[in-house]
C-alpha cells in the first residue's frame, strides 16, 4: 500500500489499514514511517515566538502506524504519540503474549495506557503487572474526576477495592502518594474521605484498614507520607476497645525516627489511659524513646504519662524513672526541668563558654586586596586532561576545573585522541541534544573536536559567554594562544603572568585579552606595570592603562574592559575611561512581592550597573539573539571575577524564590568560593549566606552551614552582619528550621551566635510563630556564658506575655 494511501483519516482507521497489512508488508514500511514521524513530530518555530510540531496530525498518523509495525523492543515506541487507550488494545490484541507485556512494560507510566492495560490484565489478555509505574497509574486515574466522588469511582472500578490494599501498603513517590494527591483536591475526592466512607458501609473493612495503618506507621515512610496515615487513623475516631487492641502497636510508635509519629503514639496512649485501659509496663518500656526524642510538646506529654503512671502504681516507680532520666538530655530546657524536679537532682551545669572575639570586619580597599592565593592545578597531560573533561560532562558545574582544562588542554595538542576516546559516547549524546545547556554542549563539542570528528564549531556570541566560545573555538582549530588563562582558584589572573604572555604574543586576540583585563588580581599590578614598558603592539597603552598606567583615548570594549580592571567597583565603565569612576558601588536588600503576588528577595545596589554598548563580560545588556545556546552552567563564575558581589546577589534571590529540594544547585557558583579560598563576604555574601541558613532545601543549607563555619573560624564573617541579614528576611523566616542550623554553628563558636540572635530577635515580631526556638536557643547560650543581650532585645522581650513556650524562653532569656 502507498504510505500516501495509508496515512490518511482518522488514528483508528490508519491503524485498521495498518493491521489489515502482513507482518512482511509491515516490516518494509519501518524506514519510511519512521522518518514521516521524526520529520512531522520536529520543534519548530511555526511563526514568530510561536513554536510546535511541523505536521501534528501527520506524525500523529505516522505514529498510530508505527505502533503495528515497530519490534516490541524498538526504543522509538516511548517517544510514539498515542491517540487512545483503544488504540493501544488493539495493538496489544495483535501480538503474542511475550510482546504485549514487553510493550505493556514500556508503557504502563502513560497517561492514557493504564486503563487499557489494566482492562487486558482483568481480562486475562495479559499477565499482572506491579510496578511502581502501574501503582502510579491509579492516582492518574483518581485525578480524572468526572463529576463523581472518589468512593463511588472506586465502587464501580472493577477490582479497585481489591487493589486497594496493594496500593495503600505502599510508600509512593512524588505526587503518587496519598499524602501528596490529598493535599490538593476536594474533600469528596480524597482517599481518605473515600476510605471513610466505605468502611462506614462495610465495604472496605475497618479493622484491617486501622491495623494497616499502624503497620505503615511502622515502617518509618518519609514524614509528609507517614502523617496521612497517622491522620487516617484518628479520621477513624478509634472506640475504647480499638484504642486498647492497639495500646501494643502504640507503644512501640514511640521509637519512631519520625517526630510526629511518635506525637501520634504519645498522645494515642494518652488516650488509652485516660479510659483506663492501660498496660502501665508496656507503656513504660518504650517512653523513654519519646521523653529523649525530638519535640519539646511530644516529650513534656510522655512525662506527664509516666508520672501518672508511677503516681497510681509505685510499684513501677524504677521503670518511670527511667523515662526521667532520658529526658535528663533532652534539647528544650522545660523538658530537662520537668525531669530534674521530678527525679529530685540538680541538673548538671551546662558546659562554660571559652572567651574569643568576634570583630565585624570590613574589606579592604579594592588594590589593597590579596586574592591570588591557591594557584590552579592545570592537567598538562593528555590522560589529566581527559580525566578532568570527563567530570566536566558529570558535573559541568565545576568553574576552576573548566578554566584549567582548557588550559591544559593548550598545552598537550594533538596528543588527546586516544586519550578521549572512552569519552566520545558521551560527548556525542550530549552534542546532538538540541536544547543542551551550552557549558556541557561546549564541553562535548570541544572533545568530539580534539578527537577529529567534524564539528560545527560555536557561533559567535556577545555578553558573558563570549571568551568561553572564543577559547573553545580557538582551540578546536588549532590557534589558541590563551594569554587570558586563569592563573589561580576563582578564575583570577596573576598580572605579571599576563604581561609574560603579553610580551611573547603582542597581537593576541581582542577577546583573549579581553578576557585577560577582566580576570586581573589586585596583587602585584606595580610589578606588572614596569614589566609592561617593554610591550608593543595593539594593546600595549590599555594593557599599561588597566594597570595604572596613563589614560588612554580609545573607547572601544579592549579599552572598557581595561576601565573595568582598573576600577572594579565602579558602576560605569565607560564613566570610568574619562576619568569619573563615581562613588563606590552600596547594596542594599528587602523581601517584597513581584508583580504576580510572590515574595522574591531582591538584592540591589547603587548606583546600577550602566551596560555599554560592547561585547564586553559585564553584565547582560539588551540586545536581540537570536541563537538559541540553553542555559549557561557554571553561570557567570567562568566570567569576571569582579562580578562576584552581583553573582551572589543574584543567587540568593534565586535560592530564596525556588526554594525546592530537587533543582539546579546555583548554590554551588557562589558558596564554594568561601569554601575554597575564604575571604570576607561583602553585603551581597552576606544575605547570600542568611539566605541558605534558613531555606529547606538541604543541599543548600549545607553549604551556607559550612561557609558560615569557615568564615568564622577565620574571623571573616561578621557575627551582628549575619543577625541583620537575617532581618532582613524577618517573617518569611522559619525559627524551628533556623535554630538547629544556628545550633550546628553555635557549637564551635557560641559567642557569635549569641551575637547573631541579638541582632536578629528584634526584627521579629514577638508573635512570630516558632520564635521560641530562637529565644531557647540564646537563653541556652546565655546560661553557658556566652556573653549578655543588648538593652535593645532586652526591650524588645518586654513584648512576651502569658505562658506560652516563647513567653517562658523570653522570661528565661531576660534574667
Amino acid at each position: 500500500m502507498h504510505l500516501d494511501a495509508l496515512l490518511t483519516g482518522q488514528p483508528s482507521e490508519v491503524l485498521t489499514r495498518t493491521l489489515e497489512l502482513s507482518r512482511a508488508e509491515r516490516k518494509t514500511l519501518i524506514p519510511e514511517l519512521t522518518a514521516v514521524f521524526k520529520d512531522s513530530s520536529e520543534f519548530i518555530e511555526i511563526e514568530p515566538n510561536t513554536y510546535g510540531a511541523r505536521n501534528p496530525l501527520k506524525g500523529q498518523r505516522a505514529a498510530t502506524a508505527l505502533w503495528a509495525v515497530l519490534p516490541a523492543g524498538d526504543p522509538l515506541l516511548r517517544r510514539l504519540w498515542l491517540a487512545s487507550p483503544t488504540i493501544l488494545e488493539r495493538v496489544l490484541q495483535d501480538r503474542s503474549l511475550a510482546e504485549r507485556k514487553t510493550i505493556a512494560l514500556r508503557m504502563i507510566g502513560h497517561q492514557t495506557a493504564w486503563e487499557a492495560i489494566r482492562r487486558m490484565i482483568l481480562d486475562g489478555d495479559l499477565e499482572p503487572i506491579r510496578t511502581p509505574d502501574y501503582y502510579s497509574g491509579w492516582f492518574r486515574w483518581a485525578g480524572r474526576f468526572g463529576g463523581k466522588s472518589l468512593a463511588e469511582r472506586l465502587r464501580t472500578e472493577p477490582e479497585a477495592l481489591t487493589e486497594l490494599w496493594e496500593l495503600l501498603a505502599l510508600e509512593g513517590n512524588g505526587d503518587a502518594s496519598f499524602a501528596a494527591f490529598d493535599k490538593y483536591v476536594r474533600d469528596e475526592d480524597k482517599w481518605s474521605t473515600a476510605l471513610l466512607e466505605l468502611t462506614t458501609t462495610g465495604e472496605v473493612d475497618r479493622t484491617r484498614l486501622l491495623d494497616l495503618t499502624l503497620e505503615i506507621l511502622a515502617r518509618d515512610f518519609a514524614a509528609f507520607r507517614a502523617q496521612w496515615y497517622a491522620a487516617l487513623h484518628e479520621t477513624f475516631a478509634p472506640t475504647p476497645d480499638e484504642r486498647a487492641a492497639a495500646q501494643t502497636r502504640y507503644a512501640r510508635l514511640c521509637g519512631s525516627g519520625l517526630p510526629r509519629t511518635v506525637s501520634f503514639a504519645v498522645k494515642a496512649l494518652s488516650l488509652v489511659d485516660k479510659q483506663g485501659t492501660l498496660d502501665d509496663e508496656v507503656a513504660l518500656q518504650h517512653l523513654p524513646a519519646a521523653a529523649a526524642g525530638r519535640g519539646a510538646a511530644t516529650a513534656k506529654l510522655a512525662l506527664k504519662l509516666a508520672g501518672r503512671i508511677a503516681d497510681r502504681r509505685p510499684e513501677l516507680t524504677d521503670l518511670a524513672h527511667e523515662v526521667f532520666e532520658a529526658a535528663l538530655t533532652h534539647e528544650a530546657s522545660d523538658v530537662r526541668t520537668i525531669a530534674t524536679a521530678r527525679l529530685g537532682v540538680t541538673p548538671d551545669a551546662p558546659d562554660v563558654v571559652e572567651a574569643a572575639e568576634y570583630p565585624e570586619p570590613t574589606r579592604q580597599p579594592w588594590d589593597q586586596r590579596k586574592t591570588l592565593t591557591i594557584p590552579l592545578d592545570i592537567p598538562d597531560t593528555p590522560a589529566a586532561v581527559a580525566e578532568a573533561l570527563s567530570s566536566l560532562l558529570a558535573d559541568p558545574d565545576q568553574a576552576d576545573l573548566l578554566l584549567a582544562v582548557l588550559d591544559g588542554t593548550h598545552r598537550v595538542p594533538g596528543q588527546l585522541q586516544e586519550a578521549l576516546k572512552p569519552l566520545l559516547k558521551r560527548a556525542t549524546k550530549i552534542a546532538g541534544e538540541k536544547y543542551a545547556a551550552a557549558v556541557p554542549k561546549l564541553v562535548a563539542t570541544l572533545i568530539l573536536g580534539l578527537s577529529g570528528r567534524d564539528v560545527a564549531h560555536p557561533p559567535q556570541v556577545d555578553g558573558w559567554r563570549r571568551p568561553l566560545h572564543h577559547r573553545v573555538t580557538a582551540l578546536l582549530e588549532g590557534t589558541a594562544r590563551p594569554v587570558s588563562a586563569a592563573t589561580h582558584q576563582g578564575g583570577w589572573l596573576d598580572p605579571v603572568a599576563f604581561v609574560s604572555r603579553m610580551l611573547e604574543h603582542p597581537e593576541a586576540p581582542e577577546d583573549d585579552v579581553v578576557d585577560a583585563l577582566l580576570r586581573l588580581a589586585p596583587d602585584t599590578r606595580t610589578e606588572a606595570l614596569s614589566l609592561a614598558a617593554a610591550l608593543t603592539g595593539p594593546h600595549a597603552g590599555t594593557i599599561r592603562y588597566a594597570l595604572g598606567g596613563p589614560a588612554i583615548e580609545d573607547t572601544g570594549w579592549t579599552a572598557l574592559a581595561a576601565a573595568r580592571a582598573r576600577y572594579p567597583e565602579s558602576a560605569d565603565p565607560a564613566a570610568a575611561l574619562r576619568g569619573e569612576p563615581g562613588p563606590p558601588i552600596t547594596w542594599t536588600a528587602k523581601v517584597a512581592p513581584n508583580e504576580y503576588g510572590l515574595a522574591t528577595l531582591d538584592i540591589e545596589q547603587a548606583p546600577e550597573t550602566v551596560s555599554p554598548n560592547a561585547p564586553w563580560l559585564g553584565a547582560r545588556f539588551e540586545r536581540p539573539d537570536h541563537r538559541w545556546l540553553g542555559f549557561t552552567e557554571c553561570h557567570e563564575a567562568v566570567s569576571s571575577p569582579y562580578d562576584r558581589d552581583r553573582l551572589e546577589a543574584l543567587v540568593a534571590g534565586n535560592l530564596f524564590f525556588n526554594d525546592l529540594d530537587a533543582g539546579y544547585p546555583v548554590e554551588k557558583a557562589a558558596l564554594l568560593p568561601f569554601l575554597d579560598s575564604p575571604s570576607i563576604p561583602g553585603y551581597p555574601g552576606t544575605m547570600l549566606i542568611a539566605t541558605t541558613l534558613v531555606l529547606k532545601r538541604p543541599a543548600s543549607a549545607q553549604l551556607g552551614t559550612d561557609a558560615a563555619l569557615t568564615l568564622l573560624d577565620r574571623r571573616m564573617l561578621g557575627p551582628r552582619a549575619l543577625g541583620e541579614a537575617l532581618g532582613v528576611l524577618g517573617p518569611h523566616l522559619v525559627p524551628t528550621r533556623l535554630a538547629p542550623r544556628l545550633s550546628i554553628i553555635a557549637n564551635e563558636h557560641p559567642i557569635a551566635i549569641l551575637s547573631t540572635l541579638d541582632a536578629l530577635l528584634p526584627k521579629l515580631e514577638p508573635a512570630h510563630r516558632g520564635v521560641f526556638a530562637l529565644l531557647e536557643l540564646a537563653a541556652d547560650l546565655v546560661e553557658r556564658g556566652a556573653g549578655t543581650i543588648s538593652a535593645e532585645t532586652k526591650a524588645w522581650l518586654a513584648g512576651f506575655k502569658g505562658s506560652s513556650k516563647a513567653a517562658k524562653a523570653a522570661s528565661r532569656l531576660g534574667r
